[in-house]
């Protein structure tokens, strides 16, 4: 077992040799994309602070793997980070927050344009609390435009960027992304934005305001795809688990029922593919010396190639395939993948341990250092579990904090009361 398989909750700046340690990062976002991004954050050594309603992010409720108000989609994007519950309606809760603000680095929201100006949280007012605050906003359609005030979301971002229109089986309807895969590549883009942002303050002592909204995101993920349409005008459309610019790059099914990938992604790989076709026909035929003649007799080819593949199981196909230096590899479940050896060698997936509920599983940080232990820091926390914590450290005393608790300004401890899911976005 690697050294960052089993992790239990720390100090929220713990670990002296991280990237970001000493970044202090206070988080209003709610749902996935902004959470999971400060989550990315925060296992790169930012201190991250989310701020919740007293009712909790609504996320908390959406399902109840670790029983009411704990929801296990919330345990998997929320970590590395501590909580605060308060009410930002009340005159104190927003005096609150304006404490954190002045010590921030970074502050993060993914609400409509219309309420991050009624809340009182917009980018001009924060900044006179804090030039050097890197101010990030996180929305589904963009701050301008005809979509700027509809409430928005991950499957919305993935149908308006076209991405439904070229997932799916040829000639099917159009189909979601298995993952709410706008939202994560929010996630990266706020990531790398922060990143960035830190660097220009280094250079010019003020912070900056990054907009980051899942459209955009979603179009972005088209950069093979737009210019050669604006060439071309040559449209996309479903592929099933082919690929619309190279043959044979798709799923083949063995003699067994079992799906496996050939990906040809040159014709340096066709040519090794070629000694193991020879014993069945003309595939040497110059139609197919070409990926450009392989698109243009698609059909014909690959009907060819799953009558071959007919013949003997996948991983029969996969052993001969792998030898002859083929990229290919069997298609994974969720629950396969979570075991496979190359999976479990990269300690893609780590375990975080709760006081509560025991160990877990979750994916690990993507990024790696040589040298800087970074990766999950803790487990989700409570709501409210750092309240008190935090308002010390911004200049309260034991006076003040029971004061806030006594005019229910903030909490500490699980909901009592279950809300309706946000127009976040």
């Amino acid at each position: 077992m690697s050294k960052n398989n089993d992790r239990a909750n720390g100090p929220a700046g713990a670990g002296d040799n991280l990237p970001l340690t000493g970044v202090r990062v206070v988080d209003l976002s709610q749902v996935g994309a902004g959470p999971y991004g400060t989550s990315l954050l925060g296992d790169l050594g930012a201190d991250v602070i989310k701020v919740e309603p007293l009712e909790g992010d609504s996320f908390r409720y959406v399902d109840s793997a670790f029983g009411e108000g704990e929801s296990a989609y919330f345990f998997g994007v929320n970590r590395s980070k501590r909580s605060i519950a308060l009410d930002l309606k009340s005159e104190q809760g927003y005096e609150v927050l304006t404490r954190l603000v002045r010590d921030a680095d970074v502050f993060v929201v993914a609400f409509r344009p219309d309420a991050v100006e009624r809340m009182g949280i917009d980018y001009d007012t924060l900044r006179g609390l804090n030039d050097r605050l890197i101010y990030c906003s996180i929305t589904a359609f963009g701050e301008t435009g005809p979509r700027a005030h509809q409430p928005g979301m991950d499957i919305l971002a993935q149908a308006l960027s076209g991405l439904m229109g070229v997932t799916g089986e040829v000639g099917g309807g159009p189909v979601k992304v298995g993952v709410p895969i706008a939202d994560f590549v929010g996630s990266f883009l706020l990531g790398f934005g922060v990143c960035a942002a830190l660097r220009l303050r280094d250079r010019t002592g003020h912070g900056d305001k990054i907009s980051i909204n899942l459209l955009d995101g979603q179009v972005a993920t088209f950069a093979n795809y737009i210019t050669v349409y604006d060439k071309t005008r040559v449209p996309f459309r479903p592929q099933g688990g082919g690929h619309p610019q190279l043959v044979p790059y798709q799923p083949f099914l063995g003699s067994d029922q079992k799906y496996f990938v050939l990906a040809c992604l040159s014709d340096k790989f066709w040519q090794k593919l070629l000694p193991m076709l020879d014993e069945y026909g003309d595939f040497r035929d110059p139609k197919y010396r070409t990926n450009t003649g392989r698109i243009e007799h698609r059909g014909e080819l690959c009907e060819r190639l799953q009558t071959i593949f007919d013949k003997r199981p996948a991983d029969s196909w996969l052993i001969d395939l792998e030898a002859a230096g083929v990229p290919c590899g069997p298609i994974h479940r969720l629950e396969d993948a979570l075991e496979d050896p190359q999976v479990v060698a990269n300690d893609a997936v780590i375990s975080l341990t709760h006081p509560t509920h025991g160990s877990y599983r979750a994916p690990n940080n993507p990024i790696r250092f040589a040298h800087a232990d970074t990766g999950p820091r803790g487990y989700a926390p409570d709501l409210g579990e750092h309240t008190d914590e935090v308002l010390r450290e911004i200049g309260y005393n034991e006076d003040d904090v029971l004061a806030l608790h006594t005019n229910r300004v903030v909490r500490r401890g699980p909901a009592t009361v279950l809300n309706a899911i946000p127009n976040i976005y």
